[in-house]
């Protein structure tokens, strides 16, 4: 039996808009090894506005997704 994969939740409104945002993370969990934080939200902060800019996640900017990618590239 395949098992489905696990989406860490951003608290975005679809499965596929926490994959998307996932992919954000990870990236920005590359660059911390050659930029600052600083740096790399300031990267992350831009990504997650593009993505907004799709109908279909336009929740990617929203206080409560930003927390937590923040948390999950930054505080961890």
């Amino acid at each position: 039996m395949i098992q489905p994969m696990t989406v860490t939740n951003y608290d975005m409104f679809t499965t596929k808009g926490n994959w998307m945002v996932d992919r954000i993370v990870e990236a920005g969990r590359k660059l911390r090894t050659t930029d600052t934080d600083q740096q790399v939200w300031a990267w992350c902060e831009r990504e997650l506005r593009k993505l907004a800019t799709a109908d279909e996640f336009g929740e990617a900017t929203d206080t409560a997704v930003r927390e937590i990618v923040y948390d999950k590239l930054i505080c961890q």
